[in-house]
């Protein structure tokens, strides 16, 4: 029994330190998605629901990368400091094993260190929002594409950037695409946040890697390098140079 509710407390600490983890580029994504919604709406005429003119095209895109690369960016600094952490890990329970005592750290926690995998799961909690309304947008296409209604505005202030370009389009247009089709945004931030959560890591063990070599060469040299004797400052205690 003390196992399992060992196991359960670790299990609950790792679903925390994720859930932070998502929780910036998830505030950048919502950003995103609010300011799009802004841009769009801001030359709206009176009567009318939606414009998709080449400048809301743009915008969309800018949207999008700005939101990606910050969340790039956050991937990428929480690779490294997992990566850290892992070591540190490492090196507690190697000593645990040679002298069968735990070596305390405090600034250690096992919830924090680098997994493959982790990177994978923050994207995907950040994309939960962006599957939710793009489900809810998917199972009340008519009723979305017809009017502007409160649960429109509430998508797009949740996930705009992945539903408000197929809105704009099917009310410009008529279109009638999907909006099960923003479905694939979603693999957006899972993409992104697996791939620089691993990049990140990388990049630390290396730079780590080379500092240590550059140490070892110093050491190497300092160790190869002529001692000179220090003789007091005595006169004629000196040995002369021979020319």
């Amino acid at each position: 029994m003390a196992q399992i509710k060992k196991k359960l407390k670790r299990g609950g600490r790792y679903v925390w330190e994720m859930v932070k983890s998502a929780l910036p580029a998830l505030f950048m994504y919502l950003c995103a998605g609010t300011i799009l919604m802004m841009i769009v709406y801001s030359d709206v005429k009176e009567g009318e629901l939606a414009k998709w003119s080449s400048a809301d095209k743009v915008w969309t895109g800018v949207c999008i990368v700005c939101a990606a690369a910050y969340n790039a960016l956050i991937g990428w600094a929480q690779g490294g400091t997992h990566y850290e952490m892992l070591v540190s890990g490492n090196v507690k329970r190697a000593t645990q094993d040679v002298y069968g005592n735990e070596y305390k750290m405090s600034n250690h926690k096992y919830a924090k260190e680098y997994r493959i995998w982790k990177g994978f799961v923050v994207g995907g909690i950040i994309s939960l929002v962006t599957i939710v309304v793009g489900i809810i947008f998917g199972c009340q296409q008519s009723k979305i594409d017809g009017e502007l209604t409160g649960t429109a505005v509430v998508g797009f202030i949740l996930s705009g950037w992945s539903v408000l370009p197929i809105y704009c389009a099917n009310v410009a247009t008529g279109a009638g695409i999907s909006y099960f089709l923003s479905l694939l945004f979603a693999l957006i931030p899972i993409g992104v946040s697996g791939g620089f959560y691993i990049a990140g890591a990388y990049a630390r063990r290396n730079k780590n890697l080379r500092q240590q070599m550059i140490a070892d060469k110093q050491a190497e040299a300092a160790a190869q390098k002529t001692k000179k004797i220090n003789y007091g400052g005595l006169p004629g205690t000196k040995p002369k140079k021979r020319k």
